[in-house]
């Protein structure tokens, strides 16, 4: 709590500690007084400790329900009037013990309601009192109890490397100023959470009184152990020294890369920060080579659409462009699609910005807008290498998009990602840049869209009768559907008519509570076909190209998802939350 709400507090404390004399005396009062204690320490102590909890989770509440939106004008003045309360009892009832009992129920009653509310809102790894928040805390307690025992504390085994992603050789200085740096140890815990959970990035956001830390998991950011501010602030210079970056700037945006060795693991790591009216902020990027997929079969394609992207991406020439928001595996497919290649008696070219992971005997060119290197420039150097295969990261602009079709019309296999929310809005997206339709009908082989859905953890799903409604809205045969399976803690009456067993599993290990574990891709796939060709190139009509392509066999998003779904890997909640 603010400065200017303790000062009120501390003086109600203070009449009533005057008025609440005689609960804490030693023994009845007697006037004139003799020697000895004047209060009871033990009474002293616990009025003193329970005025400390109640101002502390005060302040909390204050924070926590501005983070979270929730109505700070009813929480603030319940947990104040329970302190009060509470207060109130000590002095008013006879008996010392009732009324710091009367104390600890006010106190627990708001207390706990509000972390009833709260815990609704937010997902499993941010609930507090949870049996995995309390396992937590009391596992930091004892490795900070051992600490201060004088035992020795087990080393993080995560090893910085000084090294650039694009560097072959380390950097010694960069690790050794990190070493000697306030907060090192914090910056090895962190990165060692990370990687062991899986995540694919780190964010460090300040605030005025922490470093907050979260991590994007299966594509959902969950919190991590924060750092107080000057410990945050520590650890964001850790990773900038380590990255090569000017740790004096902390308003302009900077970008670098480090390695770090953890376990048996070589992870890179590629690190932006920002300035923000808090501080400065910093997003890590890791790049875990043991998370690589290298495999068509890995992606969770069906066997058909997987036999159709192995003939297009095998064939000689023509283009391949896989669309879909941010996040959505792009980059993956193509490199799983490079991997079906022979790649030893053909020339593969890439331009990727950033290069993500290292292809062998393949020619990776990583754009450098700062130094004139864009991916139209460095496509109209690398036609001159007489390559076989060319994958650009991204298809942007116009000049892009043009000299992308145009070498997929002279002889050259060119794969390509395009932001587009389905495979007809990204023809329709490579037209509204500025290419001819015939151009992108003369050149376009097909187009894949997906997207990612979290799959559900084997260890604690829970299997349920679905809901009638909810299959009659998803197009389903009420009765031939006996189950769907979901997360334990994701049932809602609207959806969920019963549990099989009517319980609910205690918090899995296997996926720390969050009822997911790893992820897989749900397809769609639209073959430009001679009469899709015709339509493109005549009147681009989407509509008219959307009808052609289920006439020709395209399952949608939705409906491939419902594959994933019937088979058990994923929820129904999951794939709406990513369809929609």
């Amino acid at each position: 709590m603010k400065g200017s709400q303790k000062e009120p507090l501390l003086a109600v404390v203070a009449l009533a500690l005057v008025l609440a004399e005689d609960q804490l005396l030693w023994a009845a009062p007697t006037f004139p007084r003799g020697e000895g204690f004047y209060y009871s320490p033990v009474k002293l102590i616990l009025l003193v400790l329970g005025y400390v909890c109640w101002v502390a989770a005060c302040g909390w509440v204050d924070q926590d329900a501005r983070e979270l939106r929730l109505p700070t004008e009813t929480w603030n003045p319940l947990m104040l009037a329970a302190g009060l309360g509470g207060l109130a009892a000590i002095w008013i009832l006879p008996s010392f013990w009732l009324g710091f009992l009367s104390f600890a129920i006010l106190f627990a009653a708001a207390g706990f309601s509000y972390v009833n509310l709260r815990n609704k809102k937010v997902g499993p790894d941010e609930r507090v009192f949870s049996e995995k928040h309390l396992r937590d805390l009391l596992a930091r307690l004892l490795r900070r109890g051992k600490k201060e025992a004088g035992q020795k504390a087990a080393g993080v085994p995560v090893r910085f490397i000084g090294r650039s992603v694009d560097q072959k050789n380390e950097d010694p200085t960069r690790v050794k100023r990190a070493q000697d740096s306030k907060g090192y140890k914090g910056a090895q815990e962190m990165v060692y959470e990370a990687v062991k959970r899986r995540a694919t990035d780190i964010h460090l956001e300040p605030t005025r009184e922490e470093m907050s830390v979260r991590i994007r998991i299966d594509g959902i950011l969950v919190a991590a152990t924060p750092f107080s501010r000057a410990m945050g602030d520590a650890v964001i210079n850790i990773f900038k020294v380590l990255s090569n970056m000017d740790i004096a700037e902390k308003r302009k945006p900077q970008d670098g890369s480090f390695s770090a060795q953890v376990e048996d693991r070589l992870a890179d790591f590629r690190v932006a920060t920002a300035g923000s009216v808090a501080g400065e902020k910093m997003v890590m990027r890791i790049l875990d080579k043991s998370q690589q997929i290298v495999d068509l079969t890995q992606l969770g394609m069906r066997d058909k659409m997987r036999e159709q992207i192995h003939g297009l991406v095998t064939q000689p020439h023509g283009m391949l462009i896989v669309c879909g928001p941010t996040g959505a595996g792009k980059s993956t497919t193509l490199y799983a699609g490079l991997n079906e290649i022979d790649r030893f008696q053909l020339n593969i070219i890439t331009v990727e910005n950033p290069v993500e992971y290292q292809l062998t005997h393949v020619t990776q060119i990583e754009i450098n807008p700062k130094a004139g290197k864009t991916f139209a420039s460095e496509l109209r150097s690398i036609l001159r290498q007489d390559p076989d295969v060319i994958m650009i990261g991204e298809i942007r602009d116009q000049e892009t998009a043009e000299i992308a079709c145009q070498a997929a019309q002279t002889g050259h296999m060119v794969f390509s990602t395009l932001h587009a929310n389905d495979t007809v809005t990204a023809i329709g997206r490579l037209i509204d840049l500025g290419v001819q339709p015939f151009m992108v009908a003369s050149a376009l082989s097909a187009v894949l869209g997906q997207r990612l859905v979290r799959l559900l953890c084997p260890q604690c799903k829970v299997k349920y009768k679905p809901n009638p409604d909810l299959l009659r809205k998803a197009n389903l045969p009420a009765e031939k559907i006996k189950f769907f399976y979901r997360p334990p803690d994701e049932a809602d009456a609207e959806d969920v008519a019963e549990d099989e067993d009517g319980q609910r599993p205690s918090t899995c290990e296997h996926c720390g509570g969050t009822g997911y574990f790893r992820r897989t891709g749900i397809f769609e796939l639209l073959i430009v076909t001679d009469k899709i060709r015709e339509l493109i190139r005549e009147n681009p009509n989407l509509s008219a190209i959307r009808q052609e392509a289920v006439k020709s066999g395209m399952r949608f998003l939705y409906e491939d998802g419902l594959r994933q779904v019937l088979e058990g890997h994923t929820s129904i909640q999951e794939l709406l939350r990513v369809t929609k």
